[in-house]
């Protein structure tokens, strides 16, 4: 009877260690599923917290910027690269103008050529494209200037592509001419002096100043400097 029960007890120890091998194989397949899907939805997730930083910023500085005009009676021409304060005349508007929370670069401001502008608008791209906000502010196809751009705010009288579809009438600011060509996209050369490159992203430049050839005096600052000249032409 003893050797008959060991003789079962082998068969069934036999018989779970197949089953076991089988379930081990399944479950570490499920839980490699499991891992990609997760980190898949932790990228997302994060995305989502960066842009919605990104909103916020945009958000911010467009409710600074119409406080100023309500106080200049004109749009800025230029703002100051993000990390510093936005001021008129005596009064701090802004402390700290807020950057991109990843690249660290400055949002993209632009304005009426004018030296008191009537429109502005501000531009910067969100990581998760899926987000319906894109299609809410028509920046789908691309926003700004050579269409980077997916994200944006502007004044009331304006909307975010007309540089993007200038053929479009409904596109163009309210009361001001459609822009003549693209608008000269001025950084800080590797070499240290201000100059228009024709794709600025493509040298890794922090920051772009609209039609700015002084580049608000930043090219002193080595960490204002383009990566290489290769945008140049």
């Amino acid at each position: 009877m003893i050797k008959k029960a060991l003789i079962k007890i082998k068969k069934y120890r036999s018989r779970l260690k197949a089953f076991t091998l089988v379930e081990i194989l399944v479950i570490l397949a499920l839980l490699g599923i499991l891992i990609i899907l997760s980190v898949v939805n932790a990228s997302a997730q994060v995305q989502k917290a960066r842009d919605a930083v990104r909103k916020g910023n945009i958000d911010r500085i467009k409710k600074v910027v119409e406080e100023y005009q309500q106080d200049a009676n004109c749009y800025p021409v230029a703002l100051p690269v993000c990390g510093n304060d936005l001021i008129f005349g005596d009064f701090k508007l802004l402390d700290d103008i807020p950057c991109d929370p990843k690249t660290k670069f400055s949002y993209v401001y632009v304005s009426e050529i004018s030296a008191c502008p009537s429109w502005f608008q501000i531009y910067g791209t969100l990581e998760y494209t899926a987000d319906n906000i894109i299609d809410r502010v028509g920046c789908r196809d691309g926003c700004g200037p050579d269409c980077q751009f997916n994200y944006g705010a502007a004044s009331s009288n304006q909307k975010l592509n007309p540089y993007c579809d200038v053929s479009t009438p409904e596109s163009s600011p309210v009361g001001s001419p459609e822009p003549e060509g693209p608008l000269a996209q001025y950084v800080c050369a590797p070499g240290g002096s201000c100059e228009n490159f024709i794709d600025p992203v493509l040298s890794g430049c922090p920051d772009i100043y609209l039609n700015d050839p002084t580049c608000q005096n930043q090219c002193v600052e080595k960490e204002k400097r383009c990566h290489d000249a290769r945008g140049k032409q």
